[in-house]
């Protein structure tokens, strides 16, 4: 073999796995913005068409988004973008914190020194976004540090339990965030992040479930409160750039009415 048709064998996964991933950046931001509402279905061809691309590469982007919980896929249905109501959140709320808890026990024994490092890491990454009112920044290092608390507990089958359980859940409060249908208290959630820290790392009497039952009520009062306020406000304002909040914006995808 050449080393021409060597380099090509390598370069070209790499410059497909790169259209891919910008792919589903586009889909992501039409899915943030409510250019692609919740149920509306993502048909493959049109997407390719309008980016210029193949259906294959517009079919791994799907993959990524399925895997980030914005997307359902069904056999001989398609993909449809992700849909939850309050109630679905809070039903989901209960599976998880009951698992997470657990989660929190578990680390709690094993007390690694690694995973209490890796939790610090992650809730100083929350408290420096919060500070800078970045709130994609501060959802990816919330969901960063449950993570983190999930592996901490050292059961891979309950650490796959939690994420299956709670990437929608994250999915949909980013969606909402965007579209400036959340009120969220970030002194309280960093507050509940550091509790469980503090349990963690032997450091507080406070129980879990204390903890976990304080944490879930701050984060459904983000969500409802969010959502009464969204029906005051006239179409089109956005709550999150009304109170300063940054939200990552780029080019949408198609124009509504090619929907």
């Amino acid at each position: 073999m050449s080393g021409a048709e060597s380099q090509a064998r390598v370069i070209g996964p790499i410059a497909a796995e790169t259209l891919a991933f910008r792919v589903a950046g586009r889909l992501r931001q039409a899915i943030y913005t409510g250019e692609l509402k919740p149920a509306e279905r993502i048909v493959e061809l049109r997407v390719a068409k309008q980016l210029a691309t193949g259906q294959s590469t517009v079919r791994e982007a799907l993959k990524e988004l399925e895997f980030l919980g914005l997307v359902a896929r069904f056999p001989n249905r398609g993909s449809f973008v992700v849909k939850l109501s309050e109630e679905e959140v809070r039903q989901i709320y209960e599976v998880r914190s009951a698992l997470e808890s657990l989660a929190v026990e578990l680390a709690v024994q094993r007390r690694s020194p690694r995973a209490i490092e890796d939790l610090t890491s992650r809730l100083r990454q929350m408290k420096q976004a919060a500070h800078a009112k970045d709130m994609d920044r501060f959802i990816d290092a919330d969901f960063e540090f449950h993570r983190c608390l999930w592996r901490a507990a050292g059961n891979p089958y309950l650490e796959e339990a939690l994420v299956r359980t709670s990437v929608r859940q994250f999915a949909f409060y980013r969606i909402q965030t965007f579209q400036g249908k959340t009120s969220w208290n970030l002194r309280r959630l960093i507050e509940k992040h550091a509790q469980l820290l503090k349990r963690i790392s032997g450091l507080t009497r406070k129980s879990t479930r204390k903890i976990m039952t304080e944490l879930r009520d701050v984060v459904l009062a983000g969500v409802h409160n969010g959502s009464a306020a969204q029906g005051t406000r006239r179409e089109g304002r956005r709550p999150a750039a009304e109170h300063g909040l940054k939200v990552s914006r780029t080019n949408t995808l198609v124009s509504k009415t090619e929907h």
